[in-house]
């Protein structure tokens, strides 16, 4: 039994996610309950989430301090961060001051962020330029600092002094990884402190986060559920993390067909 869950764990991991039929098709000599009850077993050992008609893998980066790179991650489950994306965007109110979190989650909120007269404050050079080379009205403030070449992100230990004076109407963020115990969570010290700064000075918090990062835990968490207003995810986040967070969830229409 432990080497047939051990053949499925791996087999999971090379693909990422798969269906009850791939791994029919797969391991012809077991049957689609032992399938499923393996499924099960899995889930509860937090190793895989299961899904729609099978399962995915729980991705677990605790220990690297670094991101992935941005490009490697730019197209991963891009329709779903589009869709959040657009859900967040409609947020979006003139007249007001947000932060643009760094990250491709807040890339596909900036190319979805209406053409208002407003104040975008972000640490992400390539969100500036998406905003002032393609939106008309919005003002930009760039936050200075070392350029992480992963995260296409400045930070700076000093960020609570570059922040003192702007006020944040609604910032919207977004994390590597969120974990029951630990929150959302990065693998950077330094987005890790601002992006804490951030969610002090704002008077609402909205975390844009696709299902693939529900159960991945990184070093450095900087925020617990209880500190955001509200959770822009996609229809693949478990049941009880739905549950548990109840109202402040919500959940993004797919891309239409």
């Amino acid at each position: 039994m432990k080497e047939r869950r051990e053949a499925i764990r791996r087999y999971i991991e090379s693909r990422g996610e798969v269906t009850i039929g791939q791994l029919a098709a797969e391991f012809t000599e077991w049957s689609e309950m032992t399938l499923r009850r393996d499924l099960d077993f899995l889930a509860a050992e937090k190793v895989v989430i299961l899904t729609r008609g099978g399962a995915r893998l729980i991705p677990s980066h605790y220990g690297f301090l670094g991101e992935d790179i941005y490009s490697e991650r730019e197209f991963r489950n891009h329709p779903l961060k589009q869709a959040i994306a657009r859900a967040a965007a409609e947020l979006v109110e003139p007249g007001k001051g947000i932060f643009i979190d760094a990250g491709t989650t807040a890339m596909s909120f900036a190319r979805a962020l209406p053409d208002y007269r407003l104040v975008v404050v972000t640490s992400a050079p390539n969100i500036a330029l998406e905003v002032a080379t393609q939106k008309k009205n919005p003002s930009i403030v760039l936050l200075g600092g070392t350029l992480s070449r992963n995260t296409i992100s400045v930070t700076d230990p000093a960020v609570a002094s570059q922040l003192a004076a702007l006020n944040i109407d609604t910032a919207f963020m977004c994390a590597s990884g969120f974990d029951e115990r630990a929150g959302f969570s990065v693998g950077n010290q330094l987005d890790c402190l601002l992006k804490r700064e951030v969610i002090a000075r704002a008077r609402r918090v909205v975390m844009m986060i696709d299902s693939s990062k529900i159960g991945a835990l990184l070093p450095f968490s900087f925020a617990s559920p209880e500190e955001v207003d509200l959770c822009i995810t996609d229809e693949g986040i478990p049941a009880e993390v739905r549950r548990r967070w109840q109202e402040k969830i919500k959940v993004a229409p797919p891309e239409p067909r």
